[in-house]
């Protein structure tokens, strides 16, 4: 099955500093939940895969993040798009979950029955195309979020991202030809 991988903050939702705490702080990168409706009609499964350390750290429990990503999801399907499956690491500590480690990524992929080798992993750091490359997927760099940031850092060259753009938006666009 065609399949997407996404990373939350900073290709879907804005990123903040200190990560989503409550639903009331999430607001969608524009154009965000366009593009996924397009992935979506177009019979790609998109996948989120995202770090979500203040669980561990106790600074939200598993209930608000819970919480946040059903918000989440009506605010996507106030624009007819979904998640096929959502999977978070809460650890705050390396682990085959937590990327740049590629566990989530082969869950993802195993799950929805994909193939590293045609599935792209969207991020907007350093670390998302790290784990892409782990998980022998197609790394992806999006300018939002830490995107740009990203772009000026230096990148090991196993985890150069494939292509670079401005938005996932953008992404679709040349994903969907």
């Amino acid at each position: 099955m065609r399949t997407v991988l996404l990373d939350r903050d900073g290709v879907v939702t804005i990123n903040r500093k200190y990560n989503v705490k409550s639903p009331a702080e999430l607001c969608l990168v524009p154009g965000a939940a366009r593009a996924i409706a397009r992935l979506n009609r177009q019979g790609v499964a998109v996948a989120l895969c995202t770090n979500q350390p203040e669980v561990d750290k106790g600074i939200i429990n598993r209930r608000q993040l819970d919480a946040i990503h059903h918000v989440l999801r009506v605010m996507l399907g106030r624009h007819d798009a979904h998640f096929d499956l959502v999977l978070c690491c809460t650890d705050d500590f390396r682990s085959e979950r937590r990327k740049p480690s590629p566990g989530m990524l082969f869950e993802a992929m195993r799950r929805l029955g994909a193939k590293a080798a045609d599935t792209p992993f969207v991020g907007d750091q350093v670390s998302d195309l790290e784990a892409a490359a782990h998980a022998h997927c197609r790394p992806v760099l999006v300018r939002t979020g830490l995107g740009r940031m990203t772009e000026r850092r230096v990148i090991p060259e196993y985890a150069k991202p494939l292509a670079v753009y401005d938005d996932l938006a953008a992404f679709v666009d040349a994903y969907c030809l």
